[in-house]
């Protein structure tokens, strides 16, 4: 027969385990489970990945050198420990934790040091692959187009089992995963968010039978070649149009970055959401200011509170503000023969000395900010 003491210790017990059922998740929580796919997006968890590669040439560093790379003041930051979660689920590094040495994966190689456009675009749609989730639900919708938000947020949680919690998150994630891979010509999935008309596709308009160039050109969707990008700010329409698909365009991609204007952005949401997050991500940005259009200066003015480093070009100095005079500024005059050809050139070689010494190209109150944001709190997500 069971002792005092004995049923004392299984009430004990059985009330323990009416209180933990009673804390138990309710249906559909994640409580207590394990993350199955990242946090952040691949163009996010890149940063480990470009960091190693462009501070350490590529070879395995400590996680505090990784952390201090992209500005995080600690190692066992939550957002960078994230992100290192993110970045070895994705494939593209191995080693995570705070004290741990972060070495690139073959994959991550591929994708930050490739040998050819396609070798990346290949590497970026691996790693994305890489997440089971993403890759089930990719392969489950073939190239069909998603479903409005409710009814693809319905089909996670009850055909992937992704928490109802956390399925949110999910979506956001893999939408903004799939808009990347697209952009490098990866994926044929289409999700709801807005995209060109055919009637809009940009392609560069033929001459003319009569042999005179059309201000007008058509816009023809560019398959990206590279993971620094530089924003460029500058008016639309007519002849601004054509100097940005014939010019400038190729001296961007020449200096090694990938070119985005504004009207190429979309996603849904605020334009000056849209701007703004792009001027965060972008490396360098280059700001035509013939005209003194005020969208550009706005632009401009978003720029430089991000601290983010211009180029400058103008068809005369008088647009150029004086206080901005004596950053990188090209001036060209249409006037002159070869001016394109010069322009085009200028701008690559400006580009790529901008990038070597970015400070030489932010106004130096918004420098010094730069320089004291980088000594003491994290960067924002790129």
């Amino acid at each position: 027969m069971a002792s005092d003491t004995e049923n004392m210790n299984a009430a004990k017990k059985a009330t323990k385990a009416k209180n933990k059922q009673k804390k138990r998740a309710p249906p559909g929580s994640s409580k207590g489970t394990p993350w199955t796919f990242p946090k952040n997006t691949l163009e996010d968890a890149l940063r480990i990945a470009r960091a190693i590669e462009d501070k350490n040439a590529g070879n395995p560093t400590p996680a505090p050198d990784v952390a201090r790379a992209l500005s995080f003041n600690l190692a066992n930051d939550w957002r960078f420990t994230d992100l290192l979660r993110s970045a070895n689920q994705y494939g593209l590094v191995t080693g995570s934790g705070a004290t741990a040495t972060i070495s690139l994966t073959s994959l991550g190689q591929d994708v930050v040091a490739p040998s050819s456009p396609s070798q990346r675009s290949s590497a970026l749609l691996s790693a994305f692959r890489s997440v089971a989730d993403f890759a089930a639900v990719e392969a489950h919708y073939g190239s069909k187009r998603i479903p409005e938000d409710e009814f693809f947020l319905n089909t996670l949680t009850r055909d992937f089992n992704i928490p109802r919690d956390r399925v949110q998150q999910f979506s956001d994630v893999f939408l903004k995963n799939l808009i990347y891979l697209r952009s490098f010509g990866g994926v044929a999935l289409q999700s709801s968010s807005p995209t060109l008309a055919p009637s809009d596709e940009l392609s560069v308009a033929s001459t003319p039978s009569e042999k005179i160039p059309s201000p007008t050109l058509a816009v023809e969707p560019r398959v990206r070649e590279f993971l620094d990008s530089c924003f460029v700010m500058m008016p639309f329409g007519q002849w601004f149009d054509r100097y940005y698909a014939e010019i400038y365009v190729p001296a961007i991609k020449e200096a090694g970055f990938e070119p985005v204007r504004a009207d190429e952005l979309f996603s849904t949401g605020s334009v000056v959401e849209q701007i703004w997050e792009q001027i965060e991500k972008s490396k360098i940005l280059l700001a035509d200011l013939s005209g003194k259009n005020p969208n550009v200066f706005y632009e401009l003015g978003l720029s430089h509170a991000a601290r983010k480093p211009v180029v400058f070009t103008a068809a005369d100095v008088e647009d150029v503000p004086f206080d901005l005079r004596h950053l990188r500024v090209i001036v060209y005059d249409i006037r002159e023969p070869e001016w394109a050809n010069r322009l085009r050139s200028s701008v690559a070689d400006y580009l790529r000395n901008a990038a070597k010494e970015p400070e030489k190209s932010i106004p130096h109150p918004f420098r010094s900010m730069a320089e004291e944001s980088g000594s003491r709190s994290p960067a924002r997500k790129r």
